[in-house]
């Protein structure tokens, strides 16, 4: 058994770029946890129509470990499928330019870490093929859902089922996406290991005495899935009934002018302050101030905004979709029918009566219990461990 730090290459299909600043920071998180325990790497690729090159390489280290954003120039011969092939290639081009950089860095991986299967995969199958490498992969996809039906091609999916099979194991946030994930005939060794908070920058404010009351809403503001669409109507019905609350809207998404026209036109007018995308050190300090958060999705893996929630000891109302149930009880908010604007307002305006009456300290022990850093090191770094000792 190797008795050093491991060295861990991180491979995600999604990942904070010049393109999303905040897109998979949730895997962002997950690195930056451990990176604490392992020497570990980050090779993201990502397409991209300004470069002069055929490839570049961003190497950045502003977590404490080396992240390589290799950017390829997109194909553009006006033939769909001869994009789709060129782009495969420079894709897998890309990943063994990253990969050069990692090993001239941090040297030869003991092991590779695929966030979400794909094409994100494709080094790590050649690793394990060509130096005996093996890889895990975590999955965070709602696509595998009824709800969503993204997952889509036979091809595709033939991909997805090798990848599984050479893989050492899945990992999955939830076991609602874990049982998603299985429907699809992907057979693997499969794990639940959730989503990971920041505990000591996510911390509770004590004795909060807001008035008026603060609503918080964090999201990619999209109408599918996010309902951004009824979350304003059911804030503008409550709004009607009470005055005695204004909101947080923090994030932006295709969809953000509608969510703002519907609030401007209703109750909520001058009610809401709309931050869009803001560093984390500032989301924490919002929701740390705020008395409850409102999400209602149309299907949800598992939240990070609700976890990051429980860490600030505020409670939740949130749609009874997907994962969540598995995280929520009485002790954490109220769970709703979800897709129904009444359902929605109906439980803004019973959390409006009840969230001074909720545990914040119950409401982080649960946070720290499950989600800390410490938390999820642990629970990788025995899969880690488990998969170099089979594979040896």
């Amino acid at each position: 058994m190797i008795d050093r730090e491991l060295n861990v290459l991180f491979l995600p299909k999604w990942y904070p770029s010049k393109f999303e600043e905040f897109d998979g920071n949730f895997i962002e998180n997950h690195a930056i946890a451990l990176s604490k325990k392992c020497h570990l790497g980050v090779i993201f690729v990502h397409s991209d129509d300004s470069v002069s090159q055929f490839f570049t390489v961003d190497k950045s280290q502003l977590n404490g470990f080396p992240e390589y954003r290799v950017y390829y120039k997109r194909p553009q011969f006006g033939f769909s499928l001869l994009n789709q092939v060129v782009s495969f290639f420079r894709y897998r081009r890309s990943q063994k330019i990253g990969y050069r950089a990692y090993l001239n860095d941090i040297g030869k991986p003991d092991l590779c870490h695929v966030h979400i299967n794909g094409k994100s995969a494709l080094l790590a199958n050649f690793l394990k093929t060509a130096e005996n490498i093996p890889f895990l992969i975590t999955e965070h996809w709602s696509g595998y859902t009824f709800e969503s039906g993204a997952f889509k091609g036979y091809f595709r999916k033939k991909f997805y089922q090798f990848t599984a099979k050479q893989s050492s194991g899945i990992t999955c946030v939830s076991n609602y996406l874990k049982e998603a994930i299985k429907r699809h005939d992907i057979k693997a060794n499969y794990s639940i290991v959730p989503n990971v908070v920041n505990t000591e920058l996510f911390q509770p404010k004590w004795n909060k005495a807001n008035n008026p009351i603060r609503i918080v809403h964090i999201s990619n503001l999209t109408k599918s899935p996010k309902n951004i669409d009824l979350i304003g109507a059911a804030l503008n019905e409550a709004g009607a009934q009470r005055t005695d609350f204004e909101l947080d809207i923090i994030g932006t998404g295709p969809d953000e002018n509608l969510m703002l026209e519907i609030l401007n036109k209703g109750s909520m007018k001058d009610r809401f302050t709309f931050h869009r995308e803001i560093v984390l050190e500032k989301v924490a300090s919002i929701l740390q101030h705020a008395d409850f958060l409102v999400l209602y999705s149309q299907f949800e893996t598992q939240s990070v905004v609700m976890i990051e929630a429980f860490a600030s000891g505020v409670p939740v109302v949130i749609s009874a979709v997907g994962g969540i149930p598995e995280y929520m009880n009485e002790e954490r908010g109220i769970l709703l029918e979800p897709n129904s604007a009444e359902a929605l307002k109906k439980g803004i305006l019973t959390m409006l009566d009840q969230y001074n009456q909720y545990d914040q300290q119950k409401l982080r022990n649960y946070a720290l219990a499950n989600f800390a850093e410490e938390r999820i090191q642990d629970q990788f770094l025995h899969l880690y461990y488990k998969t170099l000792k089979e594979h040896a």
